[in-house]
């Protein structure tokens, strides 16, 4: 064998010896794989879903938002308020006191109604009940109710607690205590003549209905005050005003007997004193 015939060989293992390096590092090109984080695509689907949420609730509150802000139901109308128990009052004065009308019923302060429809003279008490789902508005009246008459020269008015005297509406409860004061002698200091009684003389004459039934009715004079004749007996009795009910009971009762032994004669039982007198 030829010199340049030995050397074909070698180069040719040559060859192969080189290129195993090579492909074994091809091989494990191959097999391992680039190394992929996937927390982080789902982190951003995690976050795009919250998001998508979010907007989804935002949109659909919007959308209430102005459902209750803009369509007709949820705004009050008189069709929408109930008034119960008004007895002699009237509703349309009623509904104006209320000032309602075209208010969204969730903007509704029922204690504001309330004030309003109670300032009406005639209104003793109110409650007011909103109930905003189904649009609707309840107002329970409570009227005022006399408690004694005021029998004056312009009229006849009912008397309330306070003293307050109103034209009478509707009917008036019988049996109520009278107070006869033709010019209105006996109004309340500082107030329009006729507009209010004297709380003191009211009391007085509530009084004297109290203690002595029969007694009826009270007269009023700004001299004397109270007065009335006593029930079956032709005796004429000067009260005053204010009170000292019992100590002027006991007077009475002193200044009776007197009259009833005969050791006195008259016809007047004066007890605004710190004595009976007769006269």
């Amino acid at each position: 064998m030829t010199q340049a015939n030995k050397a074909k060989p070698k180069r040719s293992v040559t060859t192969a010896e080189t290129a195993r390096p090579l492909l074994d590092s091809a091989a494990r090109r191959r097999i391992t794989l680039p190394h992929v984080d996937w927390r982080r695509p789902l982190r951003w689907l995690a976050r795009a879903r919250i998001f998508w949420l979010t907007l989804l609730i935002g949109v659909a509150l919007a959308g209430l938002v102005a459902w209750v802000h803009l369509d007709e139901y949820w705004f009050i109308y008189t069709e929408d308020v109930q008034f119960n128990n008004l007895t002699y009052l009237e509703r349309d004065e009623l509904w104006q006191l209320t000032e309602l009308d075209g208010w969204n019923v969730f903007w509704i302060d029922a204690a504001a109604v309330r004030d309003r429809v109670v300032s009406h003279p005639y209104v003793d008490d109110a409650t007011v009940r909103v109930a905003p789902f189904a649009a609707k508005v309840t107002v329970d009246i409570v009227p005022e109710r006399p408690v004694a008459l005021w029998v004056t020269d312009a009229g006849t008015r009912w008397l309330l607690d306070d003293g307050t005297a109103l034209e009478p509406r509707g009917e008036t409860p019988p049996g109520l205590l009278e107070i006869i004061d033709g010019p209105a002698e006996a109004t309340m200091p500082g107030s329009a003549a006729g507009a209010a009684i004297d709380p003191a003389v009211l009391a007085s004459a509530q009084g004297v209905a109290n203690r002595l039934p029969g007694a009826a009715p009270l007269r009023y004079n700004r001299q004397i005050g109270l007065n009335f004749r006593l029930p079956d007996k032709p005796y004429w009795v000067y009260w005053g005003d204010g009170g000292n009910v019992e100590q002027k009971l006991e007077h009475l009762a002193v200044g009776e007997q007197l009259l009833a032994d005969g050791r006195l004669e008259g016809e007047v039982i004066d007890v605004r004193f710190d004595r009976p007198y007769v006269k």
